[in-house]
Formats: C-alpha cells, sequence, structure tokens
C-alpha cells in the first residue's frame, strides 16, 4: 500500500517543514520534514547527491522535501506498516504511517498496534491518542495533538483538513443509504463547530 495524497499532507502538516538542519527537541539533527540520517532512504539520497552526511547548516528545498517525504513513508514506513497490519482501510493505512514515521518502526510492536491487528480499532485509537507523546522525558503539546488526531484519522477517517471524512472510513450501510451519507455530513459539520 502506499501513503495518499491527504496521507502525506497529514504527515506534513504535523512534521512541519524547515529549510535548514536543525536539532530537534532530543538532540537529532533533523531538516525538511523532520529527515534525519537514521532513515536509510535520507541517508541514501542526502549521501548520494552530497557525499557527505547532512551538516549545520545544510539546506533543503520544499519541493525536494515533498517528494523525498513521500518515498520515504513509502519505502520504509508504509511497507513496515502493510507487513506487520496487513491491508487496511487507506485512512487506517495513513493513520499507522504518520505514527510510525514519528515514532520509528519499533511502535508496529506496541501496544496500539496489536490492538489494531487484533482487528480493534477503537481501542488501538485510545491507546494511540492516550500515549506516545514525550520526548526527552517531557510530555509536547505538539506530540499530544498529533496522537489524538491521528487516532481520530485511525477511528474515523477525519484527516484534519477540512474536507469530508475518506469514504473508505464510512461502513457499508451509510456508503449506501442517504440517511448514512446524511449522519456523515452532520457529525462531520459538529466536528467542525466543535474546533
Amino acid at each position: 500500500m502506499r501513503l495518499s495524497e491527504r496521507g502525506a499532507a497529514f504527515i506534513a502538516r504535523h512534521e512541519g517543514f524547515v529549510d535548514h538542519a536543525y536539532r530537534d527537541p532530543v538532540g537529532v539533527l533533523t531538516i525538511g520534514f523532520g529527515f534525519t540520517m537514521r532513515s536509510a532512504v535520507f541517508a541514501g539520497r542526502w549521501r548520494a547527491r552530497h557525499g557527505r552526511d547532512l551538516s549545520p547548516g545544510d539546506r533543503i528545498s520544499r519541493a525536494e522535501a515533498e517528494t523525498l517525504l513521500r518515498e520515504l513513508v513509502d519505502r520504509e514506513y508504509g511497507a513496515a506498516v502493510t507487513r506487520e497490519l496487513g491491508p487496511m482501510p487507506q485512512h487506517r493505512h495513513d493513520a499507522c504511517c504518520s505514527a510510525v514515521f514519528n515514532l520509528g518502526p519499533r511502535a508496529l510492536v506496541w501496544r496500539w498496534a496489536r490492538a489494531l491487528k487484533d482487528g480493534d480499532v477503537a481501542r488501538a485509537a485510545d491507546i494511540l491518542a492516550a500515549n506516545y507523546n514525550t520526548a526527552g522525558g517531557r510530555r509536547l503539546k505538539g506530540l499530544v495533538r498529533r496522537r489524538e488526531e491521528e487516532a481520530r484519522l485511525l477511528r474515523s477517517g477525519d484527516y484534519g483538513d477540512g474536507r469530508p471524512p475518506a469514504l473508505d472510513a464510512r461502513g457499508p450501510d451509510e456508503a449506501a443509504e442517504p440517511e448514512g451519507l446524511l449522519k456523515m455530513l452532520v457529525a462531520f459539520l459538529k466536528r467542525l463547530l466543535d474546533r
């Protein structure tokens, strides 16, 4: 499975784009959408282009970072998600890719992933929303928000982009019946008003 356009935008929004190398909250040299030399895909591309590791002061264009984000997620993180959790609706794949991109592939053996693998999406989303939100021993607001939004995406297909939830997030009855579509639209509008 591959990361969708909405999934890439979701990750990019949470990571934020920085065009120069900087130290993240735990001191790792980072650039673009959270790229580090720990990623085999990023490290390979960076070394092939620059002939060396990432260094302070290095720069990357947004266009290059966007292309690299899709490739990196698909090859490293998305492949691991598919291998460990199997096929799933696109919005769930995207939510898992976001979590694993941020937490690392080891997150695929944590409680949230085990619950998802067991088919308990609600429990997986609850666990994800309530945990994995610290860096360097500190709870970070941005990670709290990210885990909550990943959990909502996992559960309901809501990418948080102001557009209706993903079509593959609806149940079969909702997709076929006008009443189901109306319920989905009302729920979406309520979420927008609650923001």
